[in-house]
């Protein structure tokens, strides 16, 4: 009898090894992040309905997703507290406390724990967090500060590094110590592969003399695995980041960037593209185009970065021509494959070791690294000599070529920059006004498909595909200064495409919101434009140049062919593109019908009528239903709402086609 207790103790002890909680490894968060922000989303959702049982349904969805996690367990410990469950909210608390969750202050005030606040066990957790706090949770590596000397390498293990759940990015536990000695010992190294570089005697003169400290401080990204590799050595002082052999196992270090890195200055590239089937495209392309990733390019812009890749097929090439959908300063895209993107590294990189120390130091400190150095290659490139050069579209390219540098101007404009000269860079907001409001039009009602007209919008960059029917359209713009304290100046001009089509005003709300202050009516006339609109902002202080541009994008879709009436209103769309250009499936999904839209005496909207292969396949009201019925007089009795989804075809290298479908039953029309 006791040996059978023993064995089932035994069995117990192994079933509860087998089904103990083990954490992700960090390098797992970023395939398991864009499932937690849905379940974050969901959660937020039901907290404002106070829907216990529902929220803890999210916890336990998200806790088979990342197992181990302290903050779900916490919320799911929330949840159970609130269903009058005291036990095992406890035990759930205790886990999230044992994974890591030691804010005992926050725990000690929830809300959430009124009914087991009271429970000796309750108060024995608090204090177990506090005694925990900053150790780490159990199943996770003790984390260190990774020290990179200047000139040395900084490897990424799993020990640096922590994941920001709310950003999606890893951070970087690392400082960049003091140099083993001193710098200006090494000014003939900079540059040394490339002898006959204009920039380099001027660039090594510096460091000699100590008047820039030459890339300390600074610290170089590589995510190509190598293809397009820098020379590192020829930048004295430049850290090279590494990723560990757990990254590399996990795929996580190629392509766009994912980290951030605290109080110095990134340089990195990406001499890679998503190629082979229907949606090939550079990386460039992919971040406007992507879910999610301009808004981290533009974070890590914002965090003292700056990228570069190469346009490859995206950009120049013969029968494609120019493909991006905006222009995103939050990268910097260069003229041709791999390798292009060697000469504006390098030089940015000589700009950086050309700054005079304090410059650099408040640069950084200002968190205008990316910023700044789009500046100095527009500002500087060959051509681009006067104010009004730079303002106009021939300094700002989607792609820059690698002839325009003129890297001796480039690193003469650093070294003499003080740092009351540093721009401010300028942060977009597209915004309603009571005033002027702006009619946001809706996909079904107001357009045949199911994707909105913002593509993208960050603080650096915005993107607007103009699907609507209207052959004029009205956006308002606020404009912000980041970067400085003294008191901005604003400029809009256009820099792509046709700027007869595109008015610039005053929002006539009040005396100061004008374009000079930061506050723009743009009108946009879609009727005569089939190519990319993009208008550039600038700020300027008192005592700096205008800076960096932030970019709004106007962008009609390739395959459409439009004719609108004189009145301005449309009269038809033709999606069947048997002009046969490139329209990136990404952005509007290909479909095969034209739509003939019908007005009444007054000029007032009545709908549409579809037509495939010229013939008639469908009626739709003006807001978008089908029509299934009509009165004797040809007036719609009857309709239904339609939804509109992509449909796959039998040919792998074809992108899916739209298509649409009756969503719910048939409703009587007034």
């Amino acid at each position: 009898m006791r040996k059978l207790v023993l064995v089932f103790a035994l069995l117990a002890a192994m079933a509860a090894v087998a089904e103990e909680e083990v954490p992700l490894p960090i390098w797992k968060m970023p395939h398991v992040w864009q499932r937690h922000t849905q379940l974050r989303g969901q959660l937020f959702d039901v907290l404002r309905l106070g829907d216990a049982e529902k929220m803890e349904e999210i916890c336990r969805k998200a806790l088979r997703v990342i197992p181990g996690d302290a903050t779900w367990h916490y919320n799911l410990a929330c949840a159970l507290a609130q269903r009058d469950t005291p036990g095992v909210a406890l035990n759930e608390l205790a886990k999230a406390i044992d994974f890591g969750f030691h804010n005992a202050d926050a725990i000690a005030r929830d809300k959430d724990f009124e009914r087991v606040r009271s429970l000796p066990r309750f108060a024995e957790l608090v204090e177990r967090a506090r005694s925990l706090k900053g150790k780490p949770g159990r199943g996770r590596p003790e984390p260190k500060t990774a020290i990179a000397r200047p000139g040395g390498k900084l490897i990424l293990e799993e020990e640096n590094l922590a994941w920001n759940f709310d950003a999606g990015v890893f951070e970087a536990r690392m400082k960049i110590g003091a140099p083993a000695g001193a710098i200006s010992l090494q000014a003939a190294n900079f540059g040394k592969s490339k002898p006959t570089a204009p920039e380099r005697p001027y660039v090594a003169a510096w460091i000699s003399e100590g008047t820039s400290l030459g890339n300390v401080g600074d610290i170089y990204v590589n995510r190509d695995a190598g293809h397009s590799m820098l020379a590192v050595g020829d930048f004295p002082g430049l850290v090279n980041v590494i990723a560990s052999q757990g990254a590399k196992a996990a795929h996580i270090d190629t392509d766009h960037p994912n980290t951030v890195y605290p109080d110095c200055a990134v340089f990195g590239n990406i001499s890679r593209a998503r190629q082979g089937g229907p949606y090939w495209r550079s990386l460039g392309r992919s971040s406007m185009t992507d879910s999610g990733l301009a808004v981290r390019m533009n974070l890590l812009y914002r965090l003292n970065q700056f990228w570069i890749m190469p346009a490859h097929m995206d950009f120049g090439k013969k029968d494609i021509g120019d493909v991006f959908p905006g222009a995103a300063p939050f990268q910097f895209i260069t003229v041709g494959s791999s390798w292009t993107d060697q000469g504006p590294l390098r030089a940015a990189l000589a700009a950086s070791a050309s700054f005079r120390r304090p410059v650099k130091d408040e640069i950084v400190r200002r968190r205008l690294v990316g910023p700044t150095m789009q500046w100095l290659l527009r500002r500087t490139r060959k051509g681009i000599q006067t104010e009004e050069d730079y303002l106009s579209p021939k300094a700002h390219p989607t792609a820059f070529a690698g002839s325009s540098l003129d890297t001796e101007r480039l690193v003469e404009a650093a070294h003499a920059l003080r740092p009351e000269q540093i721009p401010p860079v300028v942060s977009l907001n597209l915004i309603n006004s009571r005033k002027n409001p702006i009619r946001y039009p809706a996909p079904v009602r107001d357009y045949p498909d199911a994707i909105s007209e913002v593509l993208y919008s960050t603080s650096s960059a915005i993107c607007l595909v103009l699907r609507a029917v209207e052959g004029e359209r009205t956006f308002l713009f606020n404009a912000r200064a980041d970067g400085v304290d003294a008191p901005s100046t604003f400029t809009w001009h256009v820099v792509h495409g046709d700027a007869s089509a595109v008015k610039i005003i005053a929002t006539g709300e009040a005396d100061e919101a004008t374009p000079e202050r930061g506050f723009a009516k743009i009108l946009i006339d879609r009727r005569n434009i089939t190519n990319r609109i993009d208008v550039a902002c600038f700020a300027k202080t008192a005592t700096s140049s205008w800076g960096a541009p932030s970019i709004i994008s106007f962008f009609p879709v390739p395959q459409e062919t439009r004719i609108y009436r004189p009145d301005g209103q449309i009269a038809s769309i033709d999606y069947t593109n048997e002009k046969k250009v490139y329209s990136d499936p990404v952005v509007s999904l290909p479909r095969h019908w034209k739509d003939v839209y019908s007005y009444d005496a007054s000029g007032k909207p009545l709908g549409w009528t579809r037509f495939s292969d010229g013939k008639e396949v469908a009626a739709f009201t003006a807001s978008g239903h089908r029509i299934v019925a009509r009165r004797a007089d040809g007036t719609p009795s009857k309709a239904v709402r339609v939804k509109y989804l992509p449909r796959a075809t039998n040919d792998n290298m074809e992108p899916l086609t739209l298509s649409y479908m009756d969503d719910g039953e048939p409703f009587d029309v007034k």
